[in-house]
């Protein structure tokens, strides 16, 4: 049985075991590290949404917003759970939410290279946004 709600904190170990361990995934355990995961999920209380099967973490979305646009990262859902709606489920979660908060659209980032992201993204009504780049730089 499937059960979806808010990610914690209190969930962290079995969600960072579990995005190194999905192979499509890439992902820094020094990035999304406790603190910082912690931080966010602070920063954004009940957005996120977690996905359990039998007590094990099958499905996670990392939601929030900055007052003037929701954001979902790490969008990902165990092989072996795909295409059971868990992702439509999760999302749908984290945009009533967002909502909720008055927060009326949102962005993501899908890899070029995975196409079952892309064609999943353009089937559920998300669009490329061709007129940015994005860019990146550490601090440090």
């Amino acid at each position: 049985m499937y059960e979806i709600k808010a990610m914690t904190i209190q969930d962290y170990e079995g969600v960072s075991k579990f995005w190194s361990e999905v192979k499509e995934f890439t992902i820094s355990l020094e990035f999304d590290s406790k603190n910082r995961i912690d931080s966010y999920l602070r920063r954004n209380p009940g957005f996120s949404s977690i996905a359990y099967f039998n007590g094990e973490v099958v499905g996670t979305v990392l939601c929030g917003h900055d007052g003037r646009r929701g954001s979902l990262y790490h969008v990902v859902v165990s092989k072996d759970h795909r295409k059971m709606g868990l992702s439509k489920q999760m999302i749908e979660r984290c945009i009533n939410c967002l909502t909720e908060a008055g927060i009326d659209n949102g962005f993501l980032f899908v890899s070029t290279k995975d196409e079952n992201a892309l064609s999943f993204w353009n089937h559920n009504g998300w669009r490329p946004f061709t007129e940015v780049v994005y860019h990146y730089k550490n601090f440090d």
